[in-house]
């Protein structure tokens, strides 16, 4: 397991566990002196008790409008950016979901509002739904990986891993195995120079 999908995956292990804690009424034996106090407590009416990050309202918000459980969003933006809103990297991605500045503006995005944490996961989940609509060829079971890749990496690159994929005898609609391999070769000179690459 690579060193992102470790880290999606203790993300997702976290809240799944948080979850069941949060949600789960306590067992208590029919004749425990205690049973009927605890049978009245509503335990939908107690807030969690754990949080993945302080967004955590904002990754719920826009995760609807994405039909994503919002636990994804938050995996995304602790990757990309640990939770710090103002992270910059080496090559200028900004904020909490680390966009380059000239996607946050085709998304919508406010000059000088990069580091605005509703804008940041507006704007992130409006380009999610955006490389969702370029990959619709893709199976619904498989998109999730070529919309996150492509966030990453950059659409281009993944349909050219996609092009190589299917050159080479792979399927191009399936990630795990086919597409992610030849998205790994485009480092070597005999891949990415390949005439059926554009990117």
């Amino acid at each position: 397991m690579r060193k992102r999908e470790k880290t999606l995956y203790t993300i997702g292990v976290a809240a799944a566990t948080a979850v069941l804690i949060a949600t789960t009424k306590p067992s208590l034996h029919p004749h425990s002196e205690s049973a009927s106090v605890v049978d009245t407590i509503d335990i939908n009416a107690i807030p969690p008790i754990f949080s993945i990050s302080p967004y955590d309202h904002i990754f719920r918000s826009y995760a609807d409008t994405l039909g994503w459980d919002w636990k994804m969003l938050a995996a995304v933006a602790y990757v990309e950016s640990k939770f710090d809103t103002a992270a910059v990297s080496s090559v200028g991605a900004r904020g909490l979901m680390q966009m380059m500045p000239q996607t946050a503006r085709a998304m919508g995005v406010p000059e000088g509002m990069e580091s605005n944490p509703d804008e940041s996961v507006r704007a992130a989940s409006a380009y999610f739904a955006y490389l969702s609509h370029l990959f619709r060829r893709v199976p619904e079971a498989e998109r999730t990986h070529f919309v996150l890749a492509a966030y990453n990496a950059g659409f281009g690159h993944i349909y050219d891993a996609m092009r190589l994929a299917h050159k080479y005898g792979g399927d191009r609609h399936v990630w795990n195995d086919n597409v992610e391999i030849y998205l790994r070769l485009k480092n070597d000179s005999i891949y990415y120079t390949d005439s059926v690459c554009r990117n």
